[in-house]
């Protein structure tokens, strides 16, 4: 152990703290080095190595404010929409609400032979948010002042338990739909939503349904980002 005694500072080391650069300080250099003869370093002592692992901010860093986001997910069925769904806890000076994701499954007749009548698309109104415009005729009064639409999946096989159960499927996402509602000035407060669904003709949306909305909501709060 002799050999390593010169690795530390001992006790009263009047030199300690003397002005200037000073031999007898062991910082980062011995971690990442090979200074004081240990052979135990964590990693190479090269600059780009160095430089990803030092703990010093580095001055170059860029960094922006933007307005904090927050991950909203909504999940209900056809019982749920009679009243408000309100939510665990209150969003204080939104900035936006963005429609991240939706999808809506709805049960079919149990008959295979049955007529089946499959609605186009889905209208998702959301009272805080309708910010969407159209016409009032033919059938377009419930796409006046809605929040967005979703589609209907072509690609999913409806029939899932052979001819006894049928389900259609609606979906939207951002990347498709591009909803989002702004509010200018903040909205002081978004702690419910009043949600309705219809058809394609207008007609509120009956039956057996489950319906899934995911969101990003950004309030006024600011959060920096690299």
């Amino acid at each position: 152990m002799d050999k390593y005694n010169d690795n530390f500072v001992t006790v009263g080391d009047k030199v300690l703290y003397q002005r200037g650069p000073n031999s007898n300080l062991r910082g980062m250099n011995t971690q990442f080095g090979t200074n004081f003869g240990i052979s135990n370093k964590i990693i190479d002592n090269n600059i780009d190595t160095y430089k990803k692992y030092d703990i010093i901010p580095d001055n170059n860093l860029k960094s922006k404010i933007i307005n904090k986001p927050h991950k909203l997910v909504i999940s209900f069925n056809q019982s749920h929409v009679s009243d408000p769904i309100i939510l665990n806890e209150p969003f204080r000076d939104v900035v936006s609400v963005k429609l991240l994701n939706a999808i809506f499954i709805e049960s079919g007749p149990a008959d295979a032979t049955a007529p089946l009548t499959i609605p186009t698309f889905i209208t998702l109104c959301i009272n805080e948010l309708n910010n969407v415009y159209s016409t009032s005729t033919p059938a377009g009064n419930k796409l006046l002042n809605s929040f967005s639409t979703l589609e209907y999946d072509k690609t999913y096989d409806r029939d899932v338990t052979g001819n006894t159960h049928k389900v259609n499927i609606y979906k939207t996402n951002f990347g498709q739909s591009q909803d989002i509602r702004y509010f200018d000035p903040p909205l002081n407060s978004l702690s419910k939503m009043n949600i309705s669904l219809f058809d394609d003709n207008s007609n509120t949306a009956a039956g057996t349904y489950n319906c899934k909305l995911e969101f990003i909501v950004e309030t006024k709060d600011k959060l920096r980002v690299y």
